[in-house]
């Protein structure tokens, strides 16, 4: 199994407490969702919140945000590894 797309879910500026959640007191941070599919249909979002910089490109936060995730990514990747495998009981082992 492989990722097929990732594609910006969200792309925003939200004010947020030090947990990242939403704060009208809070900082202001750039909100970068990904959504990644693979190649069975599955999807996975994930949001980043990363400090606004004068002059950072959307490029720039869009990779920011997907190193900041990559492990999570490769982690939802991974649990996919023994779906559709069968076990035999009389074994006690997947075949």
């Amino acid at each position: 199994m492989k990722i097929e797309k990732i594609t910006i879910d969200k792309f925003e500026d939200e004010k947020v407490d030090s947990n990242n959640l939403p704060d009208s007191s809070g900082t202001l941070k750039k909100k970068v969702g990904l959504k990644v599919v693979n190649d069975e249909g599955g999807v996975f979002i994930t949001d980043t919140y990363l400090d606004i910089v004068d002059g950072k490109s959307v490029d720039d936060y869009t990779k920011d945000a997907y190193d900041a995730k990559k492990s999570n990514i490769d982690k939802w990747m991974e649990s996919f590894a023994n779906i559709g495998k069968t076990f035999n009981p009389d074994t006690g082992k997947i075949e």
